[in-house]
């Protein structure tokens, strides 16, 4: 399939196919509008913090933006926080702490945990708080349609008013279970017309977050769960847009609620492409299947993923594995993993050794076709090709790269594509990196930039400003200048928290509380203490 190949600007023949849970198959991937991906991601329910199964579903997410921008693409990527939910609300009482507060808090640590495992920041992170006059209006317009009903003050999507209900997670109404969901109780059900109908609004219990909405059958309450993905989604990206995805989790009730409730308000398709990663299913110790829970204190967090092995390794372990298939995971599938990737990490390092002692005129030898030299078009075109292809190491290079892109354009195939790294390591170890003399610089450095460029893709960063500047650049650690961003990060910082203090000496409290947002929105979290304001991040 061509996307308008011979076109005014001769543009190239699809390459990348993804599989669409919403026509079952793998198909050709085509952006609405030429090089520019839209993609939303269903966020945490930011009552508890990040885990090592949530790790799995955001790196992927990671891997595919970083995979479309190595393809040439701009990615507008937004994540949502569920920040009004009913778990939110009974976990804040039990804690005696508002639900703001806790919400604010798990974000922070989300964001934080993100950057743990080197997960590129999204362009637009939306909270469902923020987006209630548009969920009302969503609500609202359902209900004029003849797809809603009011009831006591609750409004109830009507699923059989849908004619495509269930073809998303494959379904049909006859052959669904009451209470699949596992947000509903018998109370809620007894009001419904049919059992799998869901709500869209509902009145608010004393104490419970409120707003008002103007409508005199439900005057107030709050959202229900599915309309606030809806409503953040069209929002920010329009009522129609490329790629919808969240864990395999989230594809029934809530993705097909989704559908449910937005294509009779944006049309079908709402979404071109629905993509779903698989569980990671914790193993014990003698490799049998057991249940991940807080109950049972097996619960893994980011800091005891990333304190064991690093990121890099944790990356690249979640690469091993197909992202549609499970994910089976314990320390010692880890450990050997890790055993395997320290390879890879060694030619690497034994590169970058060598050209350590190559004057730095030498290694000035810009990467061709960055982002500022791409024609309209050339999405299918890797940026740096045609520089890693130069030297001694060329034709290594070129193998290599041909059977990494062939990877991951078949549907994200990070197993193949990590076969190929560990492959093309072998070669290069084969080919004299450590010893043979008649390997020039320039050869080196390609190996090094080709290497480096492609565990990129997969969230494996080795940052060197000297080395490869516009690698470093997008990476999340330079190594030659941590102490000094730290540095400016903290002076940064403690200015905006001066800012605060004089905003609430000013009782200018609606600025004060705008810096924290900000600051919280950067991963950073502020606790108020008698002695002053004291941050980590």
């Amino acid at each position: 399939m061509a996307l308008l190949a011979g076109g005014p600007y001769n543009l190239p023949a699809v390459a990348l196919h993804v599989y669409n849970t919403r026509t079952k198959r793998k198909e050709a991937f085509v952006s609405a509008q030429p090089r520019v991906v839209r993609i939303y991601t269903c966020g945490l329910t930011v009552y508890s913090d990040m885990h090592i199964g949530h790790a799995r579903t955001y790196c992927f997410w990671d891997v595919f933006r970083r995979w479309l921008e190595y393809r040439g693409y701009h990615v507008i990527s937004v994540i949502n926080y569920t920040d009004i939910d009913d778990r939110i609300i009974k976990d804040a009482r039990e804690k005696g702490e508002g639900t703001l507060d806790l919400a604010e808090r798990v974000v922070a640590s989300f964001r934080r945990d993100c950057r743990a495992l080197k997960i590129k920041d999204y362009a637009v992170y939306t909270r469902a708080t923020d987006f209630v006059e548009e969920q009302i209006a969503a609500v609202k317009a359902l209900v004029d349609k003849g797809h809603a009903y009011v009831v006591e003050g609750e409004v109830l999507y009507d699923v059989r008013s849908f004619e495509r209900y269930g073809q998303l997670s494959g379904r049909s109404l006859e052959g669904m279970q009451e209470g699949a969901s596992g947000r509903t109780d018998s109370a809620e059900t007894s009001r419904k017309r049919f059992f799998a109908d869901f709500t869209l609004w509902k009145p608010s219990k004393e104490g419970e977050p409120c707003w008002q909405t103007g409508e005199a059958e439900w005057p107030s309450g709050r959202p229900g769960w599915h309309i606030e993905c809806s409503a953040m989604s069209t929002t920010t990206l329009g009522k129609n847009f490329d790629v919808h995805g969240g864990g395999i989790d989230n594809l029934f009730p809530h993705h097909e609620n989704e559908v449910a409730q937005s294509e009779p308000l944006c049309g079908h398709p709402w979404v071109n492409y629905w993509m779903h990663p698989a569980h990671l299913q914790l193993l014990n110790e003698e490799g049998q299947p057991i249940k991940m829970s807080k109950s049972l204190g097996n619960v893994i967090s980011i800091g005891d993923l990333v304190a064991k092995h690093g990121p890099d390794a944790a990356r690249w372990y979640f690469g091993v594995t197909h992202y549609r298939s499970s994910l089976a995971f314990n320390w010692q599938l880890l450990d050997e993993a890790t055993k395997g990737f320290d390879k890879v990490r060694r030619a690497v390092k034994m590169i970058a050794d060598r050209l350590a002692e190559v004057d730095d005129a030498e290694l000035r030898v810009p990467t061709v076709g960055t982002y500022a030299g791409l024609r309209e078009g050339d999405a299918a075109v890797p940026r740096e090709r045609q520089s890693f292809g130069h030297g001694a190491l060329g034709e290594i290079n070129a193998r290599f790269m041909d059977r990494f892109i062939a990877a991951m354009d078949d549907d994200m195939g990070t197993p193949k594509a990590t076969a190929a790294v560990f492959d093309y390591v072998n070669e290069l170890f084969a080919a004299g990196i450590e010893t043979n003399e008649a390997l020039d610089a320039a050869s080196l450095l390609a190996a090094y930039r080709c290497l480096t460029r492609h565990l990129w893709v997969l969230g494996v960063e080795f940052p060197d400003e000297r080395l490869f500047p516009e690698l470093a650049a997008d990476c999340f650690a330079v190594a030659s200048g941590d102490s000094a961003r730290e540095e400016a990060l903290a002076g940064a910082v403690d200015k905006m928290l001066l800012l605060r203090q004089q905003a609430r000496k000013d009782r200018d409290f609606a600025k004060a509380d705008l810096i924290r947002d900000l600051l919280t929105e950067a991963g950073v979290s502020v606790e108020d203490t008698p002695k002053g304001p004291r941050w980590t991040v």
